[in-house]
């Protein structure tokens, strides 16, 4: 078992869905981010700031967008509404179309590709292990009765 592939199996992951209906199980345990391209951009941040921030794109990885409602980024972001209003329009510039981010929808996107190329894979190789083991079942099946009809002769001529 690799480290921290039991978070994978947990009670809490298993059964939970994302908004479009499918399995999320281990795609939302982390995502990537480009401490360098981080600590660019948000330099003029305050700490506050840094941590909204955070937690907001956080959440939108996790559940692939963000509401449009004050008091509901207020609680994601952890902080009181009257300090979510004052660090509003910072944070907001993060983001575009209201609260979409760039970086994590095409994070995103990279993931869903590369999840559809590594399932038709896993189909592809599935079906060759299927035939692999049918073909092996006869093959079996067949050695098996040239065997019992071999003994079968030999023990009839024995008899003779």
């Amino acid at each position: 078992m690799t480290k921290g592939s039991h978070l994978y199996n947990s009670p809490r992951n298993q059964g939970r869905l994302d908004s479009q209906g499918a399995a999320r199980v281990k795609n939302d345990l982390w995502m990537p981010l480009n401490v360098g391209d981080y600590l660019a951009d948000t330099g003029h941040l305050s700490t506050t700031q840094h941590g909204a921030y955070l937690l907001l794109i956080m959440h939108y990885w996790r559940k692939r967008g963000l509401p449009d409602d004050d008091k509901q980024l207020a609680a994601i972001a952890k902080l009181p509404l009257r300090i979510w209003l004052d660090n509003r329009e910072t944070i907001q510039a993060f983001f575009f179309s209201g609260w979409r981010h760039k970086r994590v929808e095409a994070e995103l996107q990279k993931r869903a590709e590369i999840s559809a190329k590594r399932a038709a894979a896993g189909s592809r190789g599935g079906l060759k292990s299927q035939m692999n083991n049918m073909v092996n079942e006869a093959n079996a099946r067949f050695c098996s009765s040239m065997t019992h009809t071999h003994k079968n002769n030999s023990s009839t001529e024995i008899g003779r």
